[in-house]
């Protein structure tokens, strides 16, 4: 698997599904290969959020990357949205999130099956509301 698809690329990608959103922020990973038995490996980030704002998360794994990324967005006690639907499987390249607090939330990228791959997620701006 070449770097290269893991860096500015594959946010290249990523950037073209955005649509009329603004860019705000981006976040690579190159993951390993997990075991069945073990935990998933994922990475996290953290990210300040503002109150009344629209922001939408996309998400998009290299072309040679056979598994499903999945972001998830959460602050210390809540879950909040994921491109992944687990009670079906279906994964999504985006999802909005309408902030109704202003603090740091935290990002997750991972692979719904452990595999080997890079993955890029874009964080704009959509609105206010």
């Amino acid at each position: 698997m070449a770097d290269a698809q893991c860096g500015l690329a594959l946010k290249d990608e990523v950037m073209k599904e955005i649509g009329k959103a603004t860019y705000l922020k981006d976040f690579r990973v190159k993951l390993p290969e997990v075991s069945p038995n073990s935990k998933k490996q994922k990475e996290e980030f953290s990210i300040l959020l503002n109150k009344g704002t629209q922001y939408r998360f996309t998400v998009k794994s290299d072309t040679a990357c056979t598994d499903q990324v999945v972001l998830k967005l959460y602050d210390f006690t809540k879950f909040y949205g994921s491109n992944y639907d687990e009670s079906d499987g279906m994964t999504y390249t985006s999802f909005d999130f309408f902030c109704a607090k202003t603090q740091v939330y935290y990002l997750s990228l991972s692979f719904v099956g452990g595999k080997e791959g890079c993955a890029a997620a874009v964080v704009s701006y959509v609105q206010n509301y």
